[in-house]
């Protein structure tokens, strides 16, 4: 098996390495075997390269491979320090540069051999396989229905409402590396269904509006941190509740300092809400026999038109919504 990124850049190819077997993670980066000890990668070079060409640069925490007179083939910080006396590399029958790192730290499995470097492939032995399996054991089970407590059941459908149902369509969020343009991580976000994007900074990527349970829940990507990807950095309480029981829901969006969400239907309504903020006077909630400190409240604009909406955005102030002849302004704060 063979993966080649690009022209003149590593290629990875099966190797083995004498070290103790241990369970190998999603590996990239040109690594073909990582144990306790060690990782051990390999890397295709130009045809008619000699030994003597070779550039290898490699200190406790950094590591560069390249050849005279082209770009380097792999170059950055290591993920963690490696003992660079007890490292070796050699040449595979002129077509392969092969390198052998020893680990400063014994242990630990890393996720990436230099930091943001996502290119390669993890190739395991059978052995390691084999152990993986064995690890992975007691979350499987050889019965397809599983085994349930029937005085017990998993809910009850008769409390079911219309909006707790998901949508029939999957959604799945995916991460491309951007020099092969293949995806590196996807993932299925099951019942975190997909709200809306919104823009929040124009010097970051857009956000992403995911529902958990019955709230909404935005998520900054961080590529710059690609082992603490994703941040959250603001909550709507029971929106996705909410949003679900909006079967005309065209268009949904939040205001950039997070201060409101709002959803339109395909004609004429448009829904705000607003995060909960104090209230002025006493109030107690009777059911419940407490004071009530904060309250959210909810706001519905009719546009003047029977026109389908074609566009709607949100700004910290006000509502834009487009339709085929008008663009309606809808003041939400004063400031």
């Amino acid at each position: 098996v063979a993966v080649t990124t690009k022209e003149r850049e590593p290629h990875v190819a099966v190797t083995t390495k004498h070290f103790s077997p241990l369970m190998i993670s999603s590996f990239p980066a040109g690594v073909t075997a990582q144990t306790e000890e060690g990782i051990t990668i390999s890397i295709r070079m130009p045809k008619g390269v000699s030994k003597e060409k070779v550039e290898f640069e490699l200190s406790a925490d950094k590591l560069r491979v390249g050849v005279a007179g082209f770009p380097s083939l792999l170059e950055g910080q290591l993920f963690a320090p490696v003992d660079p006396t007890a490292c070796t590399w050699s040449m595979k029958n002129d077509s392969s540069l092969q390198v052998t790192l020893q680990k400063l730290s014994e242990g630990p499995v890393w996720p990436e051999l230099v930091v943001g470097n996502r290119r390669g492939e993890l190739l395991m032995s059978e052995e390691q396989a084999a152990l993986l399996h064995e690890r992975l054991t007691h979350l499987t089970s050889d019965d397809l229905s599983g085994t349930l407590d029937e005085d017990k059941p998993p809910c009850n459908s008769q409390e079911l409402e219309d909006c707790d149902g998901f949508p029939e369509d999957s959604f799945s969020l995916a991460h491309f590396d951007g020099d092969s343009l293949k995806p590196t991580q996807v993932v299925n976000l099951g019942s975190h269904q997909y709200l809306f994007t919104v823009d929040v900074e124009p010097s970051e990527m857009p956000c992403l509006c995911l529902r958990h349970d019955v709230d909404a829940l935005v998520w900054q990507p961080r590529p710059e941190q690609p082992r603490n990807m994703w941040e959250h950095i603001a909550t709507f309480n029971a929106l996705g509740y909410v949003q679900a029981s909006k079967q005309d829901k065209k268009f949904s969006t939040c205001a950039p300092n997070f201060s409101y969400a709002s959803l339109c239907e395909c004609i004429r309504r448009t829904f705000i809400y607003r995060q909960p903020s104090p209230v002025e006077t006493v109030l107690f909630n009777r059911k419940q026999g407490r004071q009530v400190g904060e309250v959210a409240k909810q706001q519905v604009a009719s546009l003047d038109s029977d026109k389908p909406i074609l566009g709607f955005r949100a700004t910290n102030e006000r509502l834009f919504i487009l339709t085929s002849s008008t663009l309606f302004v809808v003041k939400v704060n004063n400031n």
